[in-house]
C-alpha cells in the first residue's frame, strides 16, 4: 500500500484521487504513525457490500475460471478421500 503523510495528501490531493483509479488504497501518516485510509469508491464498495453466501461465493469463484485451470483436487481424489460411512457415532447424552 502507497504510504502519504496528512500534509503530503493536503497538498497533492488530486493527485492522490486519481491515483486511487489504479491503486486500491494510500495510507495516511502523522509523524511517521498511520493514521488514515483513503480508498477508491470501487474498493469501498466491496468492502461496505452485504456478506455474501460461502455458496455464492464459491459459484462466484467457479464461474470466473476457465477450465484450462488447475484449482486443486479432481474428482478421482476427492472420492478417494471421501468415505461412505454414515460417520462417527454422537449423542448429546453423556
Amino acid at each position: 500500500m502507497k504510504t502519504n503523510t496528512i500534509a503530503e495528501a493536503k497538498n497533492n490531493l488530486s493527485h492522490l484521487i486519481h491515483q486511487l483509479e489504479v491503486e486500491e488504497s494510500i495510507q495516511l501518516t502523522r509523524y511517521g504513525k498511520p493514521v488514515a485510509v483513503m480508498m477508491s469508491e470501487t474498493h469501498y464498495k466491496k468492502l461496505t457490500s452485504p456478506a455474501k453466501s460461502l455458496n455464492s461465493a464459491i459459484i462466484n469463484w467457479r464461474n470466473q475460471l476457465d477450465d484450462t485451470q488447475d484449482v486443486g483436487l479432481r474428482d478421482d481424489e476427492l472420492k478417494s478421500i471421501r468415505t461412505e460411512s454414515a460417520g462417527r457415532e454422537f449423542s448429546w447424552d453423556k
